[in-house]
């Protein structure tokens, strides 16, 4: 693992692992919804990024009430030379509660968001 990836909070099992969102906390309603971005690593047996699986597939849930959405990610990305992850995104309709299932394969990890005002 790369000197800058050591210095962020990931969480994931196995071979799929992501970084830990920044907060949704918008003190207003936003129009378009709320937007977060963040990383998501596929990893080999030898524990090496790799896009040989596929993207993972991203799928939300509204906990506090009826609703869901579907997360993306755009193709595996390359910086510094031979850093890869997969660039994750997730636009929520409106504040709430909801959680974030991302799937490779059988591999699933699962985080909680609260978006907007608490």
């Amino acid at each position: 693992m790369h000197d800058f990836d050591k210095a962020m909070s990931w969480y994931g099992v196995d071979d799929l692992w992501v970084t830990k969102p920044p907060p949704l906390d918008h003190a207003d309603e936003r129009e378009d919804g709320y937007r977060t971005k963040y990383a998501s690593i596929t990893l080999d047996a030898r524990g090496r990024v790799t896009d040989q699986k596929g993207a993972p597939h991203v799928g939300v849930k509204r906990l506090d009430r009826p609703g869901s959405v579907s997360g993306s990610t755009g193709g595996l990305a390359t910086a510094d030379g031979d850093r890869q992850w997969w660039p994750t995104g997730i636009t929520f309709p409106e504040a709430g509660c909801w959680r974030v299932t991302e799937t490779l394969g059988s591999t699933e990890v699962r985080f909680t968001m609260h978006v907007g005002a608490r």
